[in-house]
């Protein structure tokens, strides 16, 4: 028994489980071995193949690893067992080749060329790549009697970095939008262009598609597919405003399918006739990898109608299915496959004609288990866990997000494909939000049945990740910003940080224990904002509206509610102590207080401010309640007036008039 905890633990380590972990309050949390034998079974790792897994993980079975992320100019390490070095026994030089890596990029010419291979260690040989233009390429190393391919990925050092004057925006959540049922990107493209003309730029909520017929699917982060997006906002089609202070998802969704089903049988008498060229451009213009996924996600789309919302309830031959059964069944049922083509089609075609404003694109962490992303991509995930967030103060208890989490070495051995695509396929304004980025550094797995304190970290190949964002931030020519809230180690915020991707500040958190942070310390290469929206509104977080439901949901009990409202009143104390000492804040009124933030916020270092339209009305409400599902009507809430008419009253020109005088005010075009 002792031998089987050792040998448990030693696998937990060599497949990147974090032993302990510090939670909120600083107390030192270790994971048991109960946690760490569920997780590594999650894996795929059975202690019964201990000698297989150790040497994996210790020393790459193949002599190439699956991928190699490197900088120009950057070195590869191969491996050689004794097998192949008794096979290939001169040892002295490779023949190295280097193709374009066609799924991901255009064609190319091919190198070919020969190197001296130099030894770093036992069993370990460099060999020198030559400064490649950053991109995806093959490489194909052949020894004396040896030869094997792998993936290259050659990244920069940095993000690309669209502004270089510190700028402002406003989050528009579509779904809040009163203008219509749906709030779509006619709607959208009307405010950006309003917007950019007094120099700001328009965040939005994430476009995934996902299932607003389900009471967990309404929330733009519960993804079906975080590659392909929603039609619900499309300007075609256009629902009848029924509601005017709730988004009614399923009315919404049923209204503009039926719609849009029967706008789709003109267009496809137009495709059997050969004249949808538009469209057909469009498909031919994805690279091979992505076309092949807007294909079988096509395909998935038309299995959940016909047999159920559930992949894992499919029959055998569709839940693992095969490129040649995929293929027929796109053959077989043209017409209803081709449908979700189409909806993509004029989702992105849209989507272009926003590009020419400044947006921000928002990219969900985690697709749910029965989505599109997990059924392609199954084998990278571990189906038994999923990801989740420690007890803390916002949450005693912890969170389960009801998403399993991808496998770190699973991932690598794809060449991280499933992380790129999903990457490419949200880099298509000018900035991108990418929801927990310190997931990008480790993930808290919790074991299926188990509450979130018996879960642990898992560690991620960071570096890769991170050079991966650089490579299509620079491809794409999208500013990077990363939601790096909660706790973590200032390390990784700086790693973010250095490659240009940027921390997000909110207001609320940034203090110690005596004060709150003055303006200047805030970094350069930060969005700031006064909330987010998983957390109360500047009104809510004043009079402590979020405590409140804390403690009617039953997340709080009377103690912790009561400890928590102390500790609010202490933090308005230390505010209101910050607002005057920078001479911001003369009256305490909410308005003046509002005014006053956006003031100590819009002169921050930070290259990016954020306003959420719920602080500008000094709503109490905030859009989303963590923990809750029916209990809070979360991403429902519409705001009380149309965009037209914020923008006309008084406090809006208050506003664009202080972020005029601090600088923020600039011409995109």
């Amino acid at each position: 028994m002792k031998q089987l905890k050792q040998l448990i633990c030693e696998l937990s380590d060599l497949a990147g489980i974090i032993p302990f972990y510090y939670n909120c309050k600083g107390n030192y949390i270790e994971i048991s071995v109960e946690t760490k034998a569920q997780l590594i079974s999650a894996m795929g790792i059975t202690p019964e193949e201990s000698l297989h897994w150790i040497e994996y993980f210790k020393n790459y079975p193949d002599f190439l690893e699956p991928v190699y992320v490197i900088k120009p100019g950057f070195p590869v390490e191969i491996y050689l067992k004794e097998n192949l070095i008794r096979k290939n026994s001169s040892m002295k030089e490779a023949l190295i080749e280097i193709f374009p890596f066609e799924e991901l990029a255009n064609k190319g010419d091919a190198l070919c060329f020969k190197v001296e291979l130099s030894p770093v260690a036992e069993k370990k040989y460099s060999i020198p790549i030559p400064f490649l233009p950053i991109g995806y390429y093959r490489l194909r190393v052949s020894l004396e009697k040896t030869a094997g391919e792998t993936v290259l990925i050659v990244v920069p050092e940095n993000c690309f970095v669209p502004y270089k004057n510190k700028i402002w925006g406003l989050q528009c959540n579509l779904w809040s939008l009163k203008e219509s049922a749906e709030g779509n990107f006619s709607h959208l493209r009307k405010l950006a262009e309003y917007i950019n003309s007094i120099g700001g730029f328009i965040g939005i909520n994430p476009l995934h598609f996902n299932d607003p017929e389900d009471i967990y699917g309404i929330s733009p982060y519960s993804a079906i597919s975080r590659q392909f997006n929603t039609p619900l906002y499309l300007s075609k089609c256009p629902v009848q405003l029924k509601n005017e202070k709730i988004f009614e998802y399923p009315y919404v969704w049923k209204e503009k399918m039926e719609c849009l089903r029967k706008d789709f049988e003109a267009f496809y008498r137009d495709y059997i006739n050969a004249n949808a060229m538009d469209f057909i451009a469009y498909k031919n213009k994805l690279c091979p990898a992505i076309r092949d996924d807007l294909k079988y996600f096509s395909v998935f789309c038309f299995l959940r109608e016909r047999f159920g919302k559930d992949w894992q309830s499919w029959s055998p031959e569709l839940r693992h299915p095969s490129k040649e059964i995929l293929n027929k069944i796109y053959r077989d049922n043209e017409k209803e496959v081709l449908f979700y083509e189409y909806l993509q089609w004029l989702v992105d075609s849209e989507l272009d004609e926003i590009k020419k404003y400044p947006v921000l694109l928002d990219m969900g962490f985690c697709s749910i288990k029965s989505s599109f992303d997990v059924w392609i991509n199954q084998e990278i995930y571990a189906l038994k866990v999923e990801y989740g967030a420690p007890p803390d103060d916002f949450n005693p208890k912890g969170q389960k997000w009801g998403a399993p989490p991808v496998i770190p070495f699973k991932l690598k051995e794809k060449a991280y494909l499933p992380f790129i695509k999903i990457l490419r396929a949200n880099m298509k304004t000018k900035l991108l939000r990418i929801d927990h980025a310190l997931g990008l550094f480790r993930a808290f797995w919790i074991p299926e049945g188990s509450s979130p304190d018996n879960g642990a970290y898992v560690k991620y190949p960071w570096k890769d990740l991170l050079g991966i964002i650089a490579l299509e931030s620079q491809l794409n020519q999208t500013g990077v910003i990363g939601e790096d809230l909660g706790t973590a180690e200032e390390w990784m915020k700086n790693e973010l940080i250095k490659r240009k991707i940027c921390s997000w500040r909110v207001f609320y958190f940034e203090k110690s224990q005596e004060r709150y942070k003055s303006s200047s310390i805030y970094p350069e290469d930060s969005l700031c904002s006064i909330t987010t929206h998983d957390l109360p509104t500047l009104k809510g977080f004043w009079n402590g509206k979020d405590i409140e439901l804390r403690n009617k949901f039953k997340i709080y009990d009377e103690k912790q509610a009561h400890n928590a409202f102390m500790e609010r009143q202490n933090d308005i104390k230390k505010i209101i102590a910050l607002l005057k000492e920078e001479n911001l804040l003369e009256r305490d009124s909410l308005t003046e207080l509002f005014l006053a933030i956006l003031k100590f916020l819009a002169k921050t270092p930070s290259k990016y401010l954020l306003l959420y339209p719920e602080d500008i009305l000094l709503l109490e409400e905030q859009i989303n309640f963590p923990g809750t599902t029916t209990e809070y009507p979360n991403w429902q809430r519409k705001l009380p007036f149309a965009i037209n008419e914020i923008i006309k009253l008084p406090i809006f020109k208050e506003i664009e008039a202080i972020l005029k005088e601090a600088g923020r005010v600039h011409s995109f075009d």
